[in-house]
């Protein structure tokens, strides 16, 4: 009957034209090819100029999306794809950028039936699912409107226990969760009868158990069933996803204790194959600190071990292993070189984006899927294509930039500098400027890159007469704006003792007898990777207020351990062309450390962490104080002149 009410349903609104997408045949047989028209011009997408469509598939309670390739005919655009097998629900999506069409209130989805022309097993319930906000199975997907309530639910639930007599097995553990969410406690006799069904039946496999046990400790609250729920599963399945989540609990304590972890005999024993598709609280969180400690100890066999278990282990792990074998050693603290890392680099990279989707990863398409996979390892992305263009393969690095290039969409002066320096070396000077350009509107621009605005702007004028207003009118007023009020909302007036500090030369710096400048202190440290980093910003600020004598910068070196730091401090400037004045923080007179100045500022005013930088006004009040090098240079310097000039305008 609800077959007959599906197709009827489906006719009536294809006939009537409400639907801008059709299916041909109406309703879909499983295994058989089915076209599918989207007339997109009374939707969002209208006058799009190319339409992208997702596919999804009801299978065995989960959805797995594909892409589908659409051709335009005429006024609609078209395409054919076979039903796979098992296959109950099809529901699809439409998109244009960032418009995405699914349908409205009614969607897109229609049931599909068998050789025998009745519904698959799951398909009442998948229906009502994907619209229902208890249930939901297919998150993101449907419009507001589009949702039905609880009760309505329940129907289609009902529907699929008239429609299939093995529907219990399934049925039961989603009917609970919607019982106990519309009326809990209430119907707990009927969910514990349906739990003791689930462990009367000789054949059930374990996920169906696990429901069960999920259903006696979380909604039925029974110490005593979930004990025996719990035995059941394992009795059945000692080498299960159960067996497997104690194994890693068990593993991983024992760890804590000085125990050691056999990887090889876990690996032997719960093959990462077999559970391929498993996803528990447990894997999610704990796993990969198995993988973690394979990996990493001893220290010495850290990249033996990483290709041992490269493809086994899990996909973020991928990019924790990056970071640590790649990204620290050479494009943050630049110890090792390109070619360096290059094997590795490409072992882990390869490893990330081919390795095919599981779980839960299959409600994206592939296309989404590898959209999602550079969102996520977009600053390995990055990484990569340093490593390329060190190792002589430019042309490759500039292929990763530009399909990463709308992840970090010019927020990212390290990005969009060596994404500059990429056109500029494979011939693409024309985007060049356009390309600072852009950076400056997102106020994340290096020295270089406005050194190269500079040139382009001297070349069209004949000089740099305006060039800093020019710079200026690049910006966006609405986040200039925006930066005042932050600013004006986070200024402190607290009471604060300047202390005399001496320079690499020696001399003594009274900070105490400048009252009526404005001070700009800013802690860092040799050893500071994100303090060293941050000085381009800095240096551009330094370069703002150079001939200003009203103002004045230090740069307090703290914390240093090396007995040559001092002249490694001086090495560092050389190197960089920096021209900042560095003053030495005071010896600890109980320690002897040189941390004097800082730790007293740290205790008075609650911060820890270097870089760290304090402005204080012309009265000798501390105005602003904050922690960490958020990445750009050019905002650094903006930020740093925004409250230099809100405090010039006090009185």
């Amino acid at each position: 009957m609800v077959s007959m009410l599906m197709l009827l349903l489906t006719n009536i609104v294809n006939a009537q034209g409400i639907l801008p997408c059709r299916f041909i045949p109406e309703v879909p047989v499983v295994g058989q090819e089915v076209k599918i028209i989207y007339d997109c011009r009374r939707t969002l997408l209208a006058n799009s100029d190319t339409v992208e469509c997702v596919l999804y598939f009801w299978k065995n309670l989960h959805w797995e999306a594909e892409d589908l390739e659409l051709v335009k005919n005429d006024t609609a655009w078209e395409a054919s794809f076979q039903v796979p097998e098992e296959c109950g629900l099809i529901t699809c999506k439409f998109y244009a950028g960032d418009s995405v069409d699914t349908g409205g209130r009614s969607t897109y989805a229609t049931m599909t039936f068998n050789q025998e022309r009745r519904n698959l097993p799951g398909a009442q319930l998948g229906w009502g699912m994907f619209r229902n906000k208890t249930l939901m199975s297919l998150p993101g997907y449907c419009d507001t409107t589009a949702y039905i309530p609880d009760n309505i639910m329940g129907f289609w639930i009902n529907q699929q226990l008239m429609n299939d007599p093995n529907a219990r097995r399934y049925v039961f553990y989603y009917a609970g969760k919607l019982l106990n969410s519309t009326h809990p406690g209430k119907w707990n006799d009927q969910i514990r009868s349906d739990v003791d069904y689930i462990l009367s039946l000789q054949d059930v496999d374990e996920p169906t158990l696990l429901k069960a046990l999920e259903i006696t400790r979380d909604i039925l609250k029974d110490s005593l069933k979930t004990i025996i729920v719990e035995q059941r599963v394992l009795n059945d399945y000692p080498n299960g996803i159960l067996a497997r989540d104690k194994e890693i609990t068990r593993l991983l304590q024992e760890r804590g204790m000085g125990g050691k972890i056999d990887m090889e005999s876990f690996l032997t024993r719960f093959p990462v194959e077999k559970f391929k598709h498993v996803e528990t609280n447990t894997t999610s969180l704990h796993l990969k600190n198995l993988f973690s400690i394979a990996i990493y100890e001893p220290v010495d066999k850290r990249k033996e071990n990483l290709y041992k278990y490269l493809h086994v282990m899990p996909r973020e792990q991928l990019l924790t292993c990056y970071w640590h074998l790649v990204q620290i050693p050479f494009s943050h603290n630049k110890q090792v070189s390109a070619a360096d890392v290059k094997d590795i680099a490409n072992a882990i990279y390869g490893e990330y984006f081919v390795r095919p989707r599981c779980g839960s990863e299959r409600m994206w398409s592939p296309k989404e899927w590898h959209r999602r996979l550079l969102e996520q390892g977009k600053s390995m992305v990055l990484t990569q294509a340093m490593m390329l263009d060190g190792t002589g393969s430019s042309a490759e690095a500039l292929e990763l930039m530009e399909e990463v290039k709308g992840c970090f969409a010019f927020k990212s002066a390290e990005f969009n500098a060596f994404y500059v320096s990429l056109l500029a070396k494979n011939g693409y000077e024309a985007m060049v400027v356009p390309t600072v350009i852009a950076a400056l509107r997102e106020d994340a621009a290096t020295p270089a890159m406005l050194d190269l605005l500079r040139k382009d702007y001297v070349a069209r004028r004949g000089g740099d007469e305006g060039f800093d207003a020019y710079v200026e009118s690049l910006k966006s007023p609405e986040q200039q704006q925006q930066l005042r009020e932050h600013l004006q909302e986070t200024m402190l007036d607290e009471d604060i003792t300047l202390y005399d500090m001496r320079d690499l030369d020696g001399n003594l710096v009274r900070l105490s007898g400048m009252k009526g400048k404005i001070i700009v202190l800013d802690f860092w440290a040799t050893w500071c990777a994100p303090c060293k980093a941050s000085f381009p910003g800095m240096q551009m600020a330094v370069n703002k207020y150079r001939d200003d004598p009203d103002v004045a910068f230090y740069f307090v070196s703290t914390m240093e351990t090396a007995k040559d730091f001092k002249d490694r401090i001086r090495t560092f400037l050389e190197e960089n062309n920096f021209s900042l004045h560095v003053l030495l923080d005071n010896a600890d007179p109980s320690t002897g450390k040189g941390s004097a100045v800082y730790d007293a500022y740290a205790k008075q005013f609650h911060f820890s962490g270097i870089p760290h930088k304090l402005i204080i006004d012309r009265n000798g009040k501390l105005r602003w104080s904050v922690s960490g090098y958020m990445g750009s240079p050019s905002a650094l310097a903006e930020e740093l002149s925004t409250m230099i000039e809100l405090l010039k305008t006090e009185r």
